[in-house]
C-alpha cells in the first residue's frame, strides 16, 4: 500500500480538467448573477443537530468529525442547498431572496459515476410560491446546460403532491415510505407491491402502482387525471405541468414526466425535475421544490432550486455525441 493511494472514489483533476471547471465556475456564476442572484459561499461545517432536521438520507450521507473546542458532533457539508437555506432563514422573510453558490462538498454514500467529492454549483429562489419560480429555476438550469454545450437535454417532471395524495391515506412509517421511494427508482414493482401487501386498502395500493408506471410526454397527463376522477386538486397539479412543460419547450428541450420519480432528500416538496442527456451514464442536475425547508426553526417560506455536480460532468462530457 502506497502513502499516495486515494480513498475509493476520489481523484484529483490536473491541467486541462480542473481548468475546464474553473472556466465553467466563472461562466455559470456570471450566468447567475446576471439573472438577479447574489453569490453566497456557505460555511463547510454545520453541527448535526440542525442536519439531522432535513431527513435520514442527507445525515446518511454527511461525513462526521467531532468539534475539538465542544465536543459536538459536526457534519461536513453534503448538500449546499440546506446551507444556503439557512442563509436565508436568517434574513428578511417577507422578501424574494435569489441566491446561487459554487463549492466542493463530501459524501460518504456517491452517486452512480459520481466522486465521493463533487463540485456543486446552482441557485436557490426563496419566497415565491407561484409557479413563475418553479419556470425561471428549471429554465435558468437549461441555460446552464447550454452553456456547458450540453445538447439533446431531457427535462423530467414530477409533481409530488400526487403520490404524496395516495401515500399518506395508508399512515406508512418512514422506513416503508422510504423503501417503497427506492423501489420505485430503480423500477422495482415486485418490491413495491410486497411493502403494500400488508395494507387493505388495495384501491390506494392499487393506485400507487398504476401512478408509478406513468411515464411519457406530456399526453400521459391524461392518464393521471384519469386515475383521480373528480380530484379537483390533481387537475390544478396536471395545469401547472401543462404550463412549466409549455414554457420549457420554447426552449427546444424535450419534455417528458415520470412520476416514478420519488428520489431526493426528504426535503423535497410539490414540482421536482431532473435533467438528462444523451451520453452521461446518469441525472445530470435535479431539483425542485423544498418549502418550508426550515420550519423546524420557525421559518415558513416557498423554495426552488438546483444544483449541478462540474466533476460528474468535466469527466462525461466527452461522451456526447456530435
Amino acid at each position: 500500500m502506497t502513502q499516495w493511494l486515494l480513498p475509493e472514489n476520489s481523484e484529483d483533476f490536473i491541467s486541462g480538467q480542473a481548468k475546464k471547471i474553473e472556466s465553467w465556475r466563472r461562466d455559470l456564476l456570471d450566468l447567475y448573477t446576471e439573472n438577479g442572484y447574489q453569490y453566497v459561499m456557505p460555511s463547510m461545517l454545520e453541527y448535526v443537530d440542525s442536519l439531522n432536521a432535513y431527513g435520514k438520507d442527507l445525515d446518511l450521507d454527511t461525513f462526521k468529525v467531532v468539534d475539538q473546542a465542544t465536543g459536538k458532533m459536526m457534519g461536513i457539508s453534503s448538500d449546499l442547498t440546506t446551507q444556503v437555506s439557512r442563509i436565508d432563514s436568517q434574513m428578511n422573510q417577507n422578501e424574494v431572496n435569489k441566491f446561487c453558490y459554487a463549492g466542493s462538498i463530501l459524501r460518504t454514500r456517491p452517486l452512480i459515476q459520481h466522486s465521493r467529492e463533487l463540485y456543486q454549483i446552482g441557485t436557490e429562489y426563496f419566497g415565491e410560491e407561484s409557479i413563475k419560480a418553479d419556470v425561471e429555476v428549471q429554465s435558468l438550469l437549461i441555460k446552464s446546460l447550454k452553456l456547458l454545450n450540453i445538447k439533446n437535454i431531457i427535462i423530467d417532471l414530477n409533481h409530488l403532491d400526487i403520490y404524496k395524495s395516495l401515500i399518506d391515506q395508508l399512515n406508512l412509517s418512514i422506513n416503508d415510505c422510504s423503501t417503497i421511494a427506492e423501489a420505485a427508482m430503480l423500477k422495482d414493482n415486485d418490491a413495491i407491491k410486497e411493502s403494500l401487501s400488508s395494507h387493505d386498502n388495495r384501491e390506494v395500493c392499487n393506485k400507487i402502482l398504476s401512478l408509478l408506471e406513468i411515464y411519457g410526454d406530456k399526453s400521459v397527463l391524461t392518464d393521471v387525471v384519469k386515475l383521480f376522477p373528480g380530484d379537483d386538486k390533481i387537475k390544478i397539479i396536471v395545469e401547472k405541468l401543462k404550463i412549466v412543460c409549455s414554457e420549457l419547450e420554447k426552449l427546444s428541450v424535450k419534455v417528458s414526466f415520470d412520476f416514478s420519480d420519488i428520489r431526493g432528500y426528504q426535503y423535497h416538496t410539490g414540482l421536482i425535475f431532473s435533467a438528462y442527456s444523451q451520453g452521461f451514464p446518469s441525472l445530470i442536475s435535479q431539483g425542485g421544490r423544498y418549502d418550508n425547508i426550515n420550519k423546524a426553526f420557525g421559518s415558513i417560506r416557498p423554495a426552488t432550486g438546483f444544483s449541478l455536480d462540474l466533476r460528474f460532468i468535466v469527466n462525461n462530457i466527452n461522451n456526447i455525441k456530435k
